[in-house]
């Protein structure tokens, strides 16, 4: 048999207090996403990495996800291979593939002439 206690208003614990939940529109018009695969000197950070495809700021560019690191024999010493996923999106129209595809190959050459970064294909 279970005894539930009273407590009073006062006894009772306040919730932990959380920063408000925030909330983004979801798009209208559809994402489109392009992977990027580099092989890089073995000590480059993922955030030096990640300062070079964000700045300077591509207006489309909405997201980027890292999803795979490899290192290994098939590798040059000192190399790691790193791939990238750049999600595209425009909050006021459909992006075509030219518009894409432009606004990703200024980020693929600022990976290769700032960290001289050989770009998989």
């Amino acid at each position: 048999m279970a005894v539930l206690k009273q407590t009073s208003p006062t006894q009772v614990p306040a919730a932990p207090k959380e920063s408000p939940a925030t909330f983004r529109e979801v798009g209208k018009f559809p994402a489109i996403s392009r992977d990027i695969a580099m092989i890089v000197a073995e000590d480059l950070t993922h955030e030096r990495i990640w300062d070079v495809i964000w700045h300077p700021t591509e207006p489309l560019l909405e997201r980027v996800d890292f999803f795979d690191l490899f290192a290994g024999t098939e590798i040059r010493e000192g190399k790691k291979s790193l791939a990238y996923r750049l999600t595209y999106r425009d909050r006021s129209r459909t992006l075509t593939s030219e518009e894409v595809n432009a606004a990703h190959a200024k980020i693929r050459e600022r990976l290769r002439s700032d960290l001289c970064a050989e770009l998989r294909e």
